[in-house]
């Protein structure tokens, strides 16, 4: 069902957009690179936006019908839910690999000395953080749980807001701009467990409302 929902999405082309964010933003970084954790401080938002956006359309790739066949193929509603939510997730990583490696290879010097490894270690922890919350704010803006696209467009909007003014985010990323990793691991588990929650609240009310 996973890979079904890949190729469904990517035969839609609804991820052209996030890819081409993403292709924006590594051109910014490019042309002017800071440290590889100042570099991933940055691509943060970028991709908690990019994942949001792929599981929105993971999500409303197909029509009613489609998708109650779907449903039915994978043994309810929930399922069907969760299994989106997991092809997001990995089709998200999948882009965001991107400006991780981009931001990695042209890093400039950092300000303080780190090691390699916990400097790679850092960014792809904190990009698998970002892809989870991006999946947990999109799992519970598409069909069936929200059916109005306006509607998705400005909650999507206001979580993203909402995010990045967050002191514990902030706290994070002001520390990686300072080539520092304090309180990313908390940050990253407590990515991971609001987005297994999100799903499984989507999960249930696409049975109460399908």
């Amino acid at each position: 069902m996973i890979l079904f929902n890949l190729r469904l999405t990517a035969r839609s082309m609804r991820w052209l957009g996030a890819a081409l964010l993403v292709l924006i933003w590594s051109s910014f970084t490019i042309s002017d690179p800071g440290s590889a954790l100042s570099n991933a401080s940055s691509a943060f938002m970028v991709v908690v936006a990019i994942t949001c956006w792929l599981t929105i359309a993971v999500g409303n790739v197909d029509d009613d019908g489609h998708r109650e066949l779907l449903a039915a193929v994978a043994g309810s509603p929930a399922r069907l839910q969760r299994s989106r939510a997991i092809s997001a997730y990995v089709a998200g990583n999948a882009i965001a690999l991107v400006p991780t490696v981009v931001g990695i290879a042209l890093a400039a010097t950092p300000s303080r000395p780190v090691s390699n490894v916990r400097i790679y270690g850092a960014c792809v922890l904190l990009q698998l953080a970002a892809t989870a919350i991006g999946v947990g704010i999109g799992t519970l803006l598409h069909r069936p749980v929200v059916r109005n696209g306006g509607v998705t467009l400005l909650v999507s909007i206001g979580a993203l807001v909402v995010l990045v003014l967050l002191p514990p985010v902030q706290h994070v990323l002001r520390q990686l701009n300072d080539d520092r990793t304090g309180g990313l691991l908390v940050l990253s588990a407590v990515a991971l467990g609001a987005a297994v929650a999100a799903v499984a609240a989507s999960g249930a009310l696409a049975n109460r409302l399908n």
